[in-house]
């Protein structure tokens, strides 16, 4: 009696242990199932990434500048609006579609549906330097100078740009710092092969601080140069200037600086400056280019930057030597130039050929002359963009500077 009364208990233990079993396993499978039309996953393409749930996907249409492609595009492209999905054969409007071109990842949300088939317009985007070149047939503000780089002339011209942010999805006066562009520079300024680069200058300056604290005009040892990349770029705070972030730090394209110099100011012309800061004339000894971020603006950035003015001209300013704009009769030469600061002396990257020690400034009342390393100038740091930033947002004003994106 005592063994069939046991034996019934384990019995029925038993069925109770299996029937929970069984609802637990039909739970999972359950879940699994509803997951498997819930969850995001990701699968890489070719040269790029599409999250997507785990109902089948069909069929996935590319079309790249209009034409049909097998794969999401390399470089700086754009996901047009005329992209769409479709549920058994009709378009679903509930379906966003996203492009991240830096990651190269298309986000579909949400995406449940089996059957689902995505058609994807690519086109390419225009990187900074694109738009701008663009405007030299458009606007008054940008021209070409002799050697075929863009530039923006004029007293204030729309080339204002949220530069060194703390956040460039956010970007705005409290996120970011104004920058100026000087404008579109090819290899011959810059020695990036086949590129055209963009380059910056900062809006206002960082503060009054020595070219060389040793005296000497040589950009690769200047105690600037080394602060300018090391301590600034890095995120420090370089005398009132604020250091640079590391998502711009990104966003700068390590350069060959031209240093050739000149032995003088006198008689040289905006043109004579470009020439010669791309020449090999230095001190004995000195260096004639160096690899680097971060440098300064020169003496012909300041030149070409003029539009003139009603009584003197742009080509009367660019025929006249830069150590006589400070002359009555070339007044509107400064007046009418961007880069010119009537409350400061400014730095150059140019040093004096003729001596050990000089480097060319530009004055507070507008000429071009040389001056000991070791003085007190007002440093604008200058920078050139790496080819693949692009022009996201904004129409260059001060009060809509230009925001940057990574491609």
């Amino acid at each position: 009696m005592n063994f069939e009364t046991l034996k019934k208990s384990h019995l029925k233990r038993n069925i109770i242990i299996g029937v929970v079993a069984v609802l637990i396993i039909s739970a999972v499978i359950l879940n699994f199932t509803r997951a498997k039309y819930r969850v995001t996953q990701s699968i890489p393409l070719v040269n790029g990434t599409i999250n997507y749930s785990l109902a089948d996907i069909n069929i996935i249409a590319i079309t790249v500048d209009g034409e049909p492609s097998d794969t999401i595009p390399d470089g700086n492209y754009n996901l047009l609006d005329t992209s769409y999905c479709t549920v058994d054969g009709e378009e679903d409007t509930t379906i966003q579609l996203s492009y991240d071109s830096a990651t190269k990842t298309l986000n579909l949300v949400p995406f449940t549906t089996k059957g689902t088939k995505c058609y994807l317009d690519f086109e390419k985007a225009s990187g900074a330097s694109d738009v701008i070149a663009d405007l030299v047939n458009t606007s008054d503000e940008v021209v070409l100078d002799e050697a075929g780089n863009a530039r923006y002339i004029g007293v204030d011209p729309n080339n204002y740009v949220y530069f060194n942010c703390n956040d460039y999805n956010n970007p705005n006066s409290n996120t970011c710092e104004l920058w100026r562009i000087i404008g579109v520079f090819s290899e011959d300024t810059h020695g990036r092969s086949g590129e055209k680069l963009v380059k910056l200058i900062r809006s206002k300056s960082i503060g009054g601080i020595a070219w060389d604290s040793g005296v000497l005009n040589d950009w690769t040892t200047a105690s600037l140069q080394k602060s300018l990349n090391g301590s600034y770029l890095s995120g420090t705070n370089l005398e009132s200037g604020k250091g640079i972030t590391s998502a711009t730090n990104n966003m700068i394209e390590t350069v060959t600086w031209k240093l050739g110099g000149s032995s003088t100011n006198n008689g040289v012309t905006a043109s004579m400056f470009y020439e010669r800061e791309r020449g090999t004339t230095v001190y004995s000894g000195r260096p004639t280019t160096w690899e680097g971020k971060i440098g300064l603006m020169y003496p012909s950035d300041y030149g070409y930057a003029t539009s003139g003015g009603s009584t003197t001209n742009r080509s009367s300013c660019l025929a006249k030597e830069l150590y006589n704009w400070d002359s009555s009769s070339y007044s509107y030469c400064k007046s009418n130039d961007w880069l010119y600061d009537s409350s400061a002396t400014q730095w150059t990257l140019t040093p004096r050929s003729s001596t050990s020690s000089n480097v060319f400034f530009v004055s507070r009342t507008g000429y071009v002359l040389g001056s000991s390393a070791s003085s007190s100038c007002a440093v604008r740091p200058s920078v050139y963009l790496k080819s693949n930033i692009a022009i996201s947002g904004g129409d260059g004003s001060s009060l809509s500077p230009y925001t940057l994106t990574m491609s």
